[in-house]
């Protein structure tokens, strides 16, 4: 089964390869950077979202210029008031995961939470 999985991540991040590059808009910054990573340590990168999934890159605890294709999990910001207080709670203990793109290439899934804005 996790060979069915990991196969099937796979040629998710092939497929998301297909699709061109999102442009930067005016709802978020346009570059992103590593952060909350040692010194002497990296960023993991996966084929899918989570820890689940085997690594594939790593990028440097310094890492600059990072694009986020999109995250997971996500919802519009209609989508998030149609849902109960509860739910709305809930869906914040997810860990969000990005699809990136880092020195013009895809790299596959970090965590959200070691990235920040890039102010260069």
């Amino acid at each position: 089964m996790k060979a069915f999985f990991a196969r099937l991540a796979v040629v998710a991040l092939f497929l998301a390869a297909l699709v061109p590059a999102a442009h930067a808009t005016a709802d978020g910054p346009d570059a992103w950077r590593v952060h909350n990573v040692a010194s002497n340590d990296v960023l993991n990168v996966r084929v899918g979202p989570g820890t689940n999934y085997f690594q594939i890159d790593a990028l440097p605890f310094n890492a600059r210029g990072v694009q986020i294709e999109y995250c997971v999990p996500t919802v519009t910001q209609q989508q998030f008031f149609a849902l109960t207080a509860q739910q709305q709670a809930q869906l914040n203990t997810y860990p969000t995961w990005c699809l990136i793109f880092w020195n013009g290439t895809q790299r596959g899934w970090v965590n959200r939470r070691f990235l920040t804005e890039d102010s260069y």
